[in-house]
């Protein structure tokens, strides 16, 4: 027997809601210990250098480069490191017919859900 189960449920963000409303606009939002100074991006609730709980929010540019990058029949994906951000991200490609090692953080398409970027043709362009 075969049956079908519908679950209709919300997940709360709690200390992560700041980031993840900046993320629904394309702006990168990093967490930073008050501690040590390190900014994590994606953000998070404590910091994964010295484990401090005394985090505060930290506005990136959103421009990141390229580290390694995979294309496969179903879109492209890539490590990149955010502009004033410690730690590197797992991104998906919105552009991955463009041959770039710099990006720029945008609004998730649709019901895409995660970290997206667009790659750009002219990074010096990008900077301004």
């Amino acid at each position: 027997m075969n049956y079908q189960v519908t679950l209709d449920y919300s997940i709360p963000f709690g200390e992560l809601t700041p980031y993840v409303e900046a993320l629904r606009k394309g702006k990168a939002l990093a967490s930073e210990c008050a501690e040590c100074g390190y900014v994590a991006f994606p953000a998070r609730t404590n910091c994964g250098a010295c484990e401090g709980e005394n985090i505060r929010w930290k506005q990136l540019s959103g421009r990141a480069r390229v580290l390694f990058r995979t294309d496969g029949l179903n879109g492209g994906f890539a490590t990149v490191k955010f502009d004033g951000a410690t730690t590197g991200s797992t991104v998906g490609l919105l552009n991955p017919d463009v041959k770039s090692s710099y990006a720029t953080l945008v609004a998730p398409r649709g019901e895409a859900p995660g970290l997206w970027v667009e790659l750009a043709e002219d990074y010096e362009k990008e900077k301004r």
